[in-house]
């Protein structure tokens, strides 16, 4: 696993067409769960945020929410991006805008406010 997994996940996606970012996201998720469960070395703080972008993705699709969770600026704007761009394509529906602020904006934003 690189060191990197986001930027690799995440130029992965870009690459990809809307149409394909689920599906991608899906194995993704499958992947990283089998390298947790069979304790090879990732990095968990990437890890992480991979994992919880997907479970997003899928509880938006099952009309489920999930839990709020600060991940860094970085990885909350490409997932916006990324969102953004699905629900223009139909791929979403409309109201993923409001989950995913909910779920990464709002909580990073009070995360900042906390610092300074």
């Amino acid at each position: 696993m690189s060191a990197h997994l986001f930027d690799a996940f995440a130029k992965m996606l870009d690459d990809l067409s809307a149409k394909e970012v689920i599906p991608a996201t899906e194995r993704e998720h499958q992947m990283l769960e089998n390298d947790l469960a069979t304790n090879r070395p990732v990095p968990k703080k990437e890890v992480h945020s991979i994992l919880t972008f997907c479970r997003f993705l899928k509880a938006v699709q099952s009309g489920l929410t999930v839990p709020p969770t600060v991940l860094s600026p970085t990885e909350t704007s490409f997932y916006r991006k990324t969102m953004e761009r699905l629900i223009e394509a139909g791929e979403l529906p409309g109201h993923a805008k409001e989950q995913f602020d909910e779920a990464f904006t709002v909580p990073l934003l009070r995360s900042l406010v906390d610092v300074y």
